[in-house]
């Protein structure tokens, strides 16, 4: 006799699910490492850092210099300010604007320290000069501060100051000892306090010997000509060295540099080399064998903003023209936190309309969008706060805007899925069968949605600069959380809800229940299936009879 096959339904049923209070538990778990982070480092402050039009800023307008005392040229200014925007954007985003206003380039920075800014904007002549000696810098008599300048256009004067420190502290390659004794004489001249304003910072001439200080002021060196261009750097980062506990600065040389180096250190072991950015000595140190690796290690007494600031300008090659600083000013955030305030009120009050939609709509369900609301936007201020310190990001009124666009996003995931169980429902099924089945087609939309999202958002990032940036990257991170929050908070919560009776109610849970007409129609596919096995078990019966 020959057992009848059953018939099968046109869905499968989901496999086994996962625990729900699993994923509940990883995403807990989750939001304490990052709340435990903000905690313990970084002082411990829980307020994100926000951008210009939030906090306000300094504005530091640099003035270009050249050689000649003539203006720079069009082409200059605008390699310049590409150099300068391609830093900023190293630093993650900042919120940082350059813009060029005729011969000056104007760089804003969130906050009311005008250094970052001032970094910015620092030519990056990186040279590798032996040391032929060093004296303790000499104070010098302090001289009455000059008049501010109103016009900030390059004067003629500029190139006089120029050339004339050049026949103070610097000689040809070529150089007679009597001319080198006029160098070191020099050398306790030299005004090396740090507010000093030197002409020859960033014009000084390579292939020349140069007297120059230490970027601390303590040090007054004789150089020689360099024997590494800065043009030669291929990489930089910041490292936090083993041995001595300080931030150092590892670079890595290429092309002829690359080959050179190890010979050179080898050569002169017990000697010191200088590195120098822009005319100032930042570290001398002395060679104490062939540096066969392939990076070298700039040393000084780096703070670990010092150290990523000297990283990422020379990453980026130096300017084509070296700027002086001639006015600071700070911006004010009047308008931006009013429209902040307006934003926030209007945010607020379409907040509280998705939550009484929510909870008219789905009752039950609309509790569980709710908490798992709050839940993303616990996640989402923990992870802005941390990468505020960690990649220097800035929250503006565009990233606010990118935060309430994935934040709604957000909520349609939850009624996508909703949906999707009502539908289920409407099919006949139960609340708590309605649930797994109804996942398993919500899934795919919810991957499919964030998916298209997040390619926006990247491409968005990846070809806007300033606010945009912002804006994009906000977007980018809710996108993900909208998939974090989907699948370890509303889903199981979901889950767990079906199994308790009185969620389990059609007047609770807002998804109604199974109408007359779907209870008749799953009655009828009922009948239909076991009608189907009964003939196919006669015919089964018959033809073993025959036989």
């Amino acid at each position: 006799m020959t057992t009848p096959r059953r018939a099968t339904a046109k869905r499968s049923a989901p496999g086994r699910e996962v625990p729900p209070w699993q994923p509940l538990l990883a995403f807990f778990v989750l939001l304490a490492v990052v709340y435990g982070l903000i905690a313990f480092t970084g002082g411990g402050s829980f307020e994100p850092k926000l951008g210009i039009d939030l906090q306000g800023g300094t504005r530091v307008t640099l003035t270009a210099r050249t050689e000649d005392g003539k203006k720079p040229t069009k082409e200059q200014l605008d390699q310049a300010k590409q150099i300068i925007e391609t830093r900023v954007n190293a630093r993650g985003v900042a919120g940082s604007e350059v813009v060029i206003n005729g011969d000056n380039l104007i760089i804003t920075v969130p906050g009311e320290d005008g250094r970052q800014a001032q970094t910015l904007g620092q030519t990056a002549r990186l040279y590798v000069r032996p040391v032929e000696g060093s004296v303790p810098a000499t104070p010098q008599k302090a001289k009455p501060p000059a008049p501010k300048n109103t016009d900030t256009s390059v004067s003629e004067e500029t190139a006089r100051q120029i050339a004339e420190q050049r026949k103070l502290r610097q000689a040809p390659a070529n150089a007679t000892e009597a001319r080198l004794a006029e160098l070191r004489a020099q050398m306790t001249k030299v005004d090396c306090s740090t507010d000093s304003s030197d002409p020859l910072l960033g014009n000084d001439l390579s292939d020349q010997y140069l007297v120059s200080c230490s970027q601390d002021g303590k040090e007054v060196y004789l150089l020689g000509p360099q024997i590494i261009d800065g043009r030669d750097v291929k990489t930089a980062s910041s490292v936090l060295s083993s041995q001595s506990g300080r931030w150092v600065v590892n670079v890595e040389f290429k092309g002829a540099a690359r080959d050179f180096w190890p010979k050179y250190t080898g050569q002169n072991t017990g000697k010191q080399t200088a590195f120098t950015l822009d005319s100032r000595v930042v570290s001398a140190p002395q060679i104490n064998g062939a540096i066969t690796t392939p990076s070298t290690e700039i040393s000084g007494n780096f703070t670990q903003t010092e150290a990523d600031d000297l990283a990422n300008i020379l990453k980026y090659g130096s300017l084509p023209l070296s700027f002086k600083s001639s006015d600071t000013e700070s911006v004010s955030a009047t308008l931006g936190l009013a429209s902040l305030k307006a934003g926030l009120i209007a945010g607020l009050v379409g907040l509280i309309a998705v939550a009484i939609y929510a909870l008219a709509y789905y009752r039950m369900l609309g509790f569980l969008s709710i908490a798992s609301l709050i839940l993303a936007g616990a996640m989402v201020y923990g992870i802005i706060v941390l990468l505020g310190r960690w990649i220097g990001f800035t929250l503006d009124l565009a990233g606010i805007a990118g935060l309430i666009i994935g934040i709604g996003m957000t909520a349609d995931s939850f009624v996508v899925y909703f949906e999707r169980i009502k539908d289920e429902i409407r099919d006949g099924r139960t609340f708590r069968s309605s649930v797994p089945r109804g996942w398993v087609s919500a899934r795919r939309t919810v991957w499919t949605g964030n998916a298209v999202s997040l390619i926006a958002a990247v491409v968005i990032y990846a070809l806007a600069v300033g606010e945009v940036r912002g804006f994009a990257f906000t977007l980018g991170l809710t996108t993900i959380l909208d998939v974090v929050i989907v699948f370890l908070v509303t889903h199981p919560l979901v889950v767990l809800a079906t199994r308790s009776e009185f969620l389990s109610r059609p007047s609770v849970n807002g998804l109604g229940a199974v109408s007359e007409v779907a209870r008749s129609r799953r009655e009828a596919r009922r009948k239909a299936v076991a009608r189907h096995a009964a003939d196919q078990n006669a015919a089964a019966q018959n033809e073993g009879a025959k036989r």
